[in-house]
């Protein structure tokens, strides 16, 4: 990676106590979120994110990969185990996953981030708030 890169969430780097609309959740929601890794032509642009979320576990609900990274995926999907509860999911470049998440024990402000600590270090990790 070359110096002053910046990986981000939906455009958004973070920022301490900043939350978007879009990351406001009610306590009982039940909802689905989408993590895609567009991937890209440059090679530090081509990795994995290991996708992490504070304060609940959730279900994969499925993947759908970009038929130009098929043989990438090819080669790591057989080691992938979506089944039962997570708080980490893996995102292959060219990958789209949806997981299904209740917001159901807990209000406040919590992190979700890249589990990469360079990724997550240079931006990519955001807050997401529950109320009440």
């Amino acid at each position: 990676m070359g110096l002053g890169m910046v990986w981000n969430i939906n455009g958004r780097t973070f920022k301490m106590k900043d939350v978007a609309n879009d990351e406001v959740v009610r306590l009982g929601d039940l909802e689905v979120w989408r993590f895609t890794n567009a991937g890209g032509r440059d090679m530090d642009m081509t990795l994995p994110h290991p996708m992490h979320i504070h304060g609940l576990q959730f279900q994969v609900l499925d993947r759908q990969i970009d038929q130009s990274m098929k043989n990438t995926w090819s080669t790591i999907s057989e080691g992938l185990v979506d089944e039962g509860w997570h708080d980490t999911v893996l995102v292959i470049p060219g990958e789209r996953v949806r997981i299904l998440l209740k917001f159901e024990d807990f209000t406040g402000l919590y992190l979700y981030h890249c589990h990469n600590l360079e990724h997550e270090d240079m931006g990519m990790m955001r807050n997401y708030l529950v109320e009440a």
